[in-house]
């Protein structure tokens, strides 16, 4: 028991230490996101999540800047982890404080919050993927969320209906069915996670550094 809380309060403090970093490094950007995150629009919301879920690791594998982090007592389960977490913890404060002023009830308040989760898990994963196969994560997650719309809003989630749109259920965006998109956007977020630290192996500077002493000798 006391290794595991060791271990626990070891990560905490790793985690500290790098969102401490990367939001002293972005806190113009991140701030203005958060203010806007603020907003009870889930219109406004879905660009302020993708903008705001590009601004920490996104950003530094799209600038060539992750490599510093390699160097740092970080894995890639951890930055992955890390950022996840502060996104959740981000949007769910900031979609819970916008609902106070709000005249919903319990349900519809907890609703707003759970779909703002899911357009998080989503978008995070999908710019994660793209970032790992060098394509810009801003621009075709952007294109990725258009689409997502798009298909969703086809016909209509209701499965007695003629026009029955299946994709509807499960879009990110549309969300017509609350538990089937939630599952659908962990399951983009658990795939991202296993490309980011599956590919290139957990520390690729290592392996650069490796091949350089064989080299040496």
């Amino acid at each position: 028991m006391s290794d595991y809380k060791t271990g626990f309060s070891l990560e905490l403090k790793k985690m500290d230490v790098y969102l401490e970093k990367e939001l002293t490094e972005k806190t113009g950007r991140i701030a203005i996101l958060m203010l806007i995150l603020l907003l009870p629009n889930f219109f406004v919301k879905e660009f302020a999540i993708l903008f705001l879920s590009s601004s920490l690791l996104i950003h530094d594998i799209r600038h060539q800047n992750v490599e510093i982090l390699y160097s740092l007592p970080f894995s890639k389960k951890e930055m992955f982890s890390f950022n996840l977490i502060f996104l959740c913890l981000a949007v769910f404060i900031t979609s819970a404080f916008g609902e106070i002023f709000i005249d919903n009830t319990i349900v519809e308040k907890l609703e707003f919050i759970l779909r703002s989760l899911i357009l998080i898990f989503s978008i995070f994963g999908i710019q994660v993927i793209l970032s790992e196969f060098n394509i810009d994560a801003v621009v075709f997650s952007f294109i990725a969320e258009i689409f997502d719309a798009i298909l969703g809003n086809f016909g209509t989630p209701d499965i007695n209906s003629s026009n029955f749109n299946p994709y509807s259920l499960i879009s990110f965006t549309k969300q017509g069915n609350l538990v089937m998109s939630l599952v659908f956007s962990i399951l983009i977020c658990f795939i991202s996670y296993l490309v980011y630290t599956r590919k290139d192996g957990e520390n690729p500077h290592e392996g650069f550094g490796s091949n350089k002493l064989k080299q040496t000798d």
